[in-house]
């Protein structure tokens, strides 16, 4: 099964992403004509990452070390877009 969200995001708006099931990595592809910026389980401007127009990166989660190490896991992707147009998400575990 490959659980995949694609979606048109609006120029300036979050979008958010949901899945069936957690998981610690997400595979972002911008269709758009800019940059999108990405974040996992919630809006964070300063841990959100970039990705270029027309290009697709793996968001993984860091170990987190307040829980013994482990990776937060979510079901959500918030992406922002720069120009309205396609993102799609997949869930990568």
């Amino acid at each position: 099964m490959i659980d995949a969200v694609r979606k048109t995001c609006n120029a300036g708006e979050k979008t958010e992403f949901k899945f069936r099931a957690t998981s610690i990595a997400f595979r972002v592809k911008n269709f758009t004509s800019g940059p999108v910026c990405v974040c996992l389980r919630e809006w964070d401007d300063s841990q959100s990452i970039m990705v270029s127009a027309g290009m697709a990166e793996t968001v993984v989660s860091n170990r987190e070390p307040t829980e013994m190490m482990q990776r937060g896991t979510t079901a959500t992707v918030i992406v922002t877009a720069e120009q309205t147009g396609t993102v799609e998400v997949i869930r990568d575990d």
